[in-house]
């Protein structure tokens, strides 16, 4: 994720996580111990699961200018960078 930051510019898009655990003590610890560089939202309400339909992590969602979600990933991928610069070409 780290290295995908680096590129939103160039691929012109936005880099944010949802922590679905809801729990800020717990994010922050995350956030420190990976040296995340981006926004991380904290989903206390449950809010991705219920509308995103989000059940497993990591998803990743690759939303348009007018807020359309495009794509929807499940799972770990290793080439993550590489597959999103697919889509936004695509889009």
């Amino acid at each position: 994720m780290v290295e995908l930051k680096k590129r939103e510019k160039d691929l012109g898009f936005r880099l944010l996580s949802i922590d679905v655990s809801g729990s800020l003590k717990r994010t922050r610890e995350i956030v420190k111990e990976k040296q995340v560089d981006f926004p991380v939202l904290i989903d206390s309400e449950s809010y991705s699961r219920e509308f995103l339909h989000v059940m497993g992590t990591p998803t990743t969602f690759v939303i348009d200018g007018r807020g359309r979600i495009r794509c929807r990933l499940v799972g770990y991928i290793s080439d993550l960078g590489d597959t999103i610069e697919g889509v936004l070409e695509r889009i």
